[in-house]
């Protein structure tokens, strides 16, 4: 989902220019549910596009 998308779901209301409040709680999330927050593997930034909640990914799997 986009920054856009998350914001009007939680606010009701459309973003603000500058507002990053998404990314702080995306941020938090990572830092509770991700192993390693600063390479995350559950909680994806598709630049341009917005978030995605993933699988843990192995890289066991590529095999």
């Amino acid at each position: 989902m986009s920054r856009e998308q998350l914001l009007d779901m939680v606010k009701g209301e459309p973003l603000e220019a500058f507002d990053r409040s998404i990314d702080v709680h995306i941020s938090r999330l990572r830092a509770v549910l991700e192993d390693n927050p600063k390479h995350p593997r559950r909680i994806l930034t598709l630049r341009g596009a917005g978030y995605v909640f993933a699988r843990a990914q192995d890289s066991d799997d590529a095999l």
